[in-house]
């Protein structure tokens, strides 16, 4: 039997980050009350507007800190045509729901994935996250069979979405820069040349600790998500990302200079 006042998260990463997110927030909380699930917990987890790349790596880090059994719901689409909304089950028990734009790839690529639907298309509908997306949330969250819900859905149909090392994936409320790839593996206080998208930009150092270093002072150095992306800022100025005028899907690189 199902123990409805076990707590159920939903975790939803979106750029619907106003008023929308509170609209799908309660959809999904009054679909579920009114079936005797009242212990359901949803929290936001915001991306930039319109970036798939961005969503990609929102998604995957959360896929990473979510417990099984958590609903990982991504609700972004900038992209002109409409894709299958896909769900199912990753090899660590998240189950996860949003459309198939590419932006689940890198999450798919570092998790096996056990189980994989569809939702039968109901054609487009204004406000897809609330319409669509929350009914079915609501019913994930109450652990309806896959098999109610929709249909299977083929792996090779899964849209790919190619992220090239050097891809600023994410920039945060720091100004911090983060950069899909392996940080570099150098010595601390070594300098490095930074281009952007091919050109020359800037001088920095690499550091173990970017916080020890002055104000304003340039520093590339390994961050904290996932396996230590490189990242690259300055130090105690949130601006320097738009002094160079940064962009999530800007290729950074560097060289050391001798």
């Amino acid at each position: 039997m199902k123990d409805k006042k076990e707590i159920k998260r939903v975790v939803v990463v979106t750029d619907c980050k106003d008023v929308a997110f509170n609209e799908m927030r309660w959809y999904i909380l009054k679909e579920c009350q009114k079936n005797g699930w009242t212990n359901v917990e949803i929290e936001l987890v915001p991306v930039h507007e319109f970036s798939i790349i961005n969503a990609a790596f929102i998604t995957r880090l959360m896929g990473e800190h979510c417990s099984p059994g958590t609903v990982l719901s991504l609700v972004i689409n900038p992209l002109k045509n409409r894709f299958s909304r896909i769900y199912g089950r990753l090899s660590n028990g998240v189950i996860f729901f949003g459309a198939n734009t590419g932006a689940f790839d890198w999450l798919f690529q570092d998790f096996d994935i056990e189980e994989l639907y569809e939702i039968h298309d109901p054609g487009f509908i204004s406000f897809g996250g609330k319409h669509v997306h929350a009914p079915n949330i609501a019913k994930l969250v109450m652990e309806t069979p896959f098999s109610e819900i929709g249909k299977k859905f083929p792996k090779k149909a899964l849209t790919n979405l190619e992220i090239k090392d050097g891809t600023v994936v994410h920039i945060d409320n720091f100004g911090l820069i983060k950069i899909k790839g392996k940080a570099p593996n150098i010595k601390d206080g070594t300098k490095v040349k930074i281009f952007k998208n091919g050109k020359y930009i800037l001088d920095a150092e690499y550091a173990d600790r970017m916080m020890s270093r002055d104000d304003k002072e340039w520093i590339l150095y390994k961050g904290s998500s996932l396996d230590g992306l490189p990242e690259l800022g300055t130090v105690r100025y949130k601006e320097g990302c738009k002094d160079i005028e940064a962009k999530i899907g800007d290729i950074i690189s560097w060289d050391i200079l001798k």
